[in-house]
């Protein structure tokens, strides 16, 4: 790391703290003035605490979510109060500014009728599940799709490196990390030489995401060599609450034939260059077909929303050659500005139709009751739940949100494993030999409620038994948590876990 990038970096940090402090010594100051008048500062926030509370009770929202900011109101008063109506400010501009751009826009093409006919008629419960997508997300149903899973991110990152060589009209690539590393600088050698011959290049990265290890000198030199790069909701001179809302999705685009979409971000730990904790697994897919174009919609949707000026969608609407390919597949994108929790809603629904099995890699465990439910009551029915989680944290108070879970999923007879060679980051959902998914949506609240995400729903496509065979291998690498071991624990860490629990939500 270069000598001005860790400077840069630090200064980053020292600003964004310098203006959180400032703004609570401000509400101190606020408090103090008020202190004066005791029993009017008292009526008052009593009253806004009140109206707050009404108000959280009335949204339609998670209940762990709803109980985690009613006992910061309680708890804090003052700071509670105002944070609270700062987050929904921010919440309302956030959204307005995402959907002003994507007001009543149909971008999906319409679905095969017959293929769907056909569906339905073969597996009513996996229609439903592309039905639900469809009406939440507006997504469609593909059928002639060719879709490759790649159980590590180098697999992923030399077949990556050929597609990006192979680009004639357009590569688009947004991701929540772009990190300096050699695995950025061999991508965007490409990227400079296929713009530098008029291949339209665009990149689209989250700003708190790459906060700390964006590639210096990258806005200067994508602007020389002709690459349009865009940060999404970068950090403004206030404490800024809509940082809340990220673009988590990791997604690479080439001329609308080859759209690659998984868990791993640009960085050499991804490709395990750079051993950062232990050995990082990740999971992708690349799909080659008519579906590739959903993935390029989401991309030109995010963007003209950053930009506030208008796509051509039916420019990058490329007639993708069919891929004769059993099975179907349903890119979707999920976030904040949608009617329902569709990232949620997607994992609910299999877990609620899985008859044999159900089983889930994720890098971070931490849910709601309502997860926690259907997971219990999928294992007390017999359907044989196993969950694979991180034996090597990339965060220590993450890793305990997860395991503060661990009780009541044992309890229900849910088998959760560690992954010990290091890292598991990838984030896969298998179902009965013919339902997966595959993307960049964490079982956590922030992936479930806030960030945008995007991912791949497959039924009976060919992937499913490498999916199978890849988790399978993955479960002998991988320490069970022993029910009778787990409850032993000390009593403390009990007391910790419970305390972290109640703030979970808002993490």
């Amino acid at each position: 790391m270069s000598e001005r990038r860790i400077f840069t970096s630090v200064l980053k940090l020292i600003i964004l703290i310098f203006w959180i402090v400032f703004q609570f010594v401000f509400m101190a100051l606020i408090y103090n003035t008020f202190h004066v008048f005791s029993l009017y500062y008292f009526a008052f926030f009593e009253v806004i605490s009140i109206l707050c509370v009404i108000h959280l009770n009335y949204k339609d929202e998670n209940t762990s979510y709803k109980i985690s900011w009613i006992l910061l109101i309680l708890l804090i008063p003052v700071v509670g109060v105002i944070v609270y109506i700062l987050a929904r400010i921010g919440i309302m501009y956030t959204l307005n500014k995402i959907n002003k751009m994507n007001v009543n826009e149909n971008i999906f093409p319409d679905e095969d009728e017959e293929m769907l006919y056909s569906l339905k008629k073969e597996n009513k419960v996996r229609y439903n599940e592309t039905r639900l997508i469809k009406n939440v997300s507006n997504c469609v149903t593909y059928s002639n799709t060719k879709i490759e899973y790649f159980s590590s991110g180098e697999d992923m990152y030399k077949r990556l490196l050929v597609e990006l060589k192979k680009a004639k009209k357009f590569i688009f690539l947004e991701y929540f990390i772009i990190s300096e590393s050699k695995m950025w600088d061999e991508i965007f050698k490409i990227l400079k030489e296929k713009a530098n011959s008029g291949v339209e290049v665009r990149i689209l990265v989250d700003y708190v995401g790459s906060l700390f290890v964006f590639p210096s000198g990258l806005k200067k030199s994508a602007k020389s060599n002709n690459i349009k790069l865009k940060v999404f909701n970068p950090f403004k001179i206030i404490l800024d609450l809509m940082l809340n809302y990220r673009d988590h999705r990791k997604v690479t685009i080439i001329d609308g034939k080859v759209a690659f979409n998984g868990g791993f971000n640009i960085g050499d730990e991804y490709i395990n260059s750079y051993k950062k904790y232990g050995y990082w697994k990740d999971m992708s897919t690349c799909l080659q077909g008519q579906a590739v174009y959903s993935f390029t919609a989401m991309f030109l949707e995010m963007w003209q929303s950053i930009t506030k000026e208008k796509e051509d969608f039916e420019k990058y609407k490329v007639a993708a050659k069919p891929e004769k390919s059993q099975g179907i597949v349903v890119p979707y994108d999920s976030g904040p500005t949608k009617r329902d929790d569709i990232a949620e809603d997607v994992y609910l629904s299999i877990i609620n139709s899985a008859k044999d099995y159900i089983y889930i890699t994720t890098p971070y465990l931490i849910i709601g009751y309502e997860m926690l439910l259907a997971l219990s009551l999928a294992a007390k029915k017999g359907v044989d739940v196993r969950i694979i989680t991180p034996f090597i944290p990339d965060k220590k108070v993450i890793q305990i949100l997860t395991r503060s879970h661990y009780d009541k999923l044992l309890e229900a007879g849910v088998k959760i494993y560690e992954y010990t060679p290091g890292f598991i980051h990838g984030k896969t959902f298998l179902s009965d030999d013919e339902c997966a998914v595959v993307g960049t949506i964490n079982m956590d609240y922030r992936s479930l409620y806030l960030h945008f995400e995007c991912a791949t729903y497959m039924y009976n496509v060919p992937i499913i038994k490498d999916i199978h065979e890849d988790f399978i291998k993955t479960l002998e690498v991988s320490h069970r948590i022993d029910k009778d071991v787990w409850e032993k624990r000390s009593f403390l860490k009990k007391v910790i876990e419970s305390i972290l629990r109640m703030f979970a939500p808002l993490a």
